[in-house]
């Protein structure tokens, strides 16, 4: 029996910055007139919407700013 994997690939952008020290990765494309985006590797941040990819990329540095903890 041999497994089938399907994959859905959007064209976008990898937008990399810091956050407290931990390098992060948001995946920003374009739907419409919206673009929307998340974080690499990190599901507990929501999906986010923006009018703009840079709006979108401020928006889940903030997120990850309010929501970081202490370590």
């Amino acid at each position: 029996m041999s497994s089938k994997f399907s994959r859905v690939q959007r064209p976008g952008h990898i937008y990399h910055f810091t956050v407290n020290g931990v390098d992060r990765a948001a995946f920003i494309w374009q739907l419409g007139k919206q673009f929307h985006g998340r974080i690499e590797g990190d599901p507990q941040v929501p999906l986010t919407t923006g009018r703009s990819a840079s709006a979108v990329r401020d928006m889940l540095q903030q997120w990850l700013i309010a929501h970081d903890a202490p370590k």
